[in-house]
């Protein structure tokens, strides 16, 4: 389905698009409430509609679990 910016910021809640556009430009990042209502408008993951920082986001908590788990000491063999 293909919505308007004007609609899809009516569905939002906003007066105008004006949010919309900044969202879409990454000048700010929308509310939790926002970014879940965007995914279910377009009908697409959340983290779809923020590739960079999704991706930026994963990298980081992968790099921790991988730092945790090195640096946990392992259990002596029998």
């Amino acid at each position: 389905m293909a919505f308007s910016q004007k609609t899809v910021a009516k569905l939002l809640g906003h007066k105008d698009a004006t949010l919309l556009c900044m969202y879409e430009r990454s000048r700010i990042l929308p509310p939790l409430q926002a970014a879940l209502s965007l995914g279910i408008i377009l009908r697409v993951p959340v983290e779809f509609l923020f590739p960079e920082l999704y991706d930026e986001l994963k990298y980081r908590i992968r790099q921790q679990e991988e730092a945790r788990c090195s640096a946990r000491p392992r259990p002596a063999k029998q």
